[in-house]
């Protein structure tokens, strides 16, 4: 739903949706990501660093599982 919202130039509601899916499950890569777009939509531009950030980390731990 968020990523919809955020294709469809609301981040706003995207951003409120995507916190909504990371209280469901907070180590979602996809959902950091998505999460850091909505934010570079909104112009906050630290928080969309910091959720990219957090992306890539699950991302690279999930890569390193065997």
């Amino acid at each position: 739903m968020g990523k919809v919202l955020e294709k469809k130039g609301e981040p706003e509601l995207a951003v409120r949706a995507l916190q909504h899916s990371l209280a469901m499950d907070p180590n979602n890569s996809v959902t950091h990501h998505l999460l850091g777009q909505a934010y570079q939509d909104m112009g906050r531009i630290e928080d969309a660093e910091r959720e990219r950030k957090l992306a890539q980390q699950l991302q690279d731990v999930e890569n390193s599982k065997p």
